[in-house]
């Protein structure tokens, strides 16, 4: 796995240091999601952590906006666990309300407990979001509620992908 997204993270690393910082060019989002298929809900819980990250590539100004994209969700329940993170690229339409899509290379960790092996499944993924700006921060940035929908990779049958709420930060 380290070695799938290193490059993605050396291509994060070169926008931020080549970018000058400017507001709403870096968002942090956390939230829960929820897996649509019984059999995720059983090992990773009714409920998981999600956390997400995008740094813009892209200038302000432009109101369709690129950026690298990071995004972890993972839970545990009955015994077992079922954890994902990504590391891709995204595009959303930055508008006091916002949407965009987001594809990733997503590595799925999945332990069904019970003394069995953890697999895992490394794949494309994609996000689909939706959000809308409900604090705005002076000069820029502010606190969104974002709705994503993650359709995930499945591993070993099982099938993490769902529906993710959460509030995202920019600044």
């Amino acid at each position: 796995m380290v070695k799938l997204f290193a490059p993605l993270g050396s291509l994060a690393l070169v926008a931020l240091l080549a970018a000058p910082a400017t507001a709403d060019s870096v968002g942090l989002s956390v939230g829960q999601s929820l897996s649509f298929q019984s059999a995720a809900r059983q090992v990773g819980g009714t409920t998981q952590l999600n956390l997400g990250a995008t740094f813009d590539i892209t200038p302000p100004k432009i109101p369709l906006r690129g950026s690298i994209v990071l995004d972890y969700a993972g839970g545990s329940a009955n015994g077992g666990s079922l954890s994902n993170f990504g590391a891709g690229l995204g595009v959303r339409l930055n508008t006091p309300i916002y949407a965009g899509v987001s594809g990733l290379i997503y590595d799925v960790s999945l332990n069904p407990g019970g003394g069995l092996a953890t697999t895992s499944r490394t794949a494309f993924g994609t996000n689909y979001f939706v959000g809308e700006r409900i604090i705005p921060i002076p000069g820029g940035g502010g606190v969104s509620i974002q709705a994503t929908y993650r359709q995930l990779p499945v591993v070993n049958g099982v099938d993490p992908s769902g529906l993710g709420l959460g509030l995202r930060v920019s600044f």
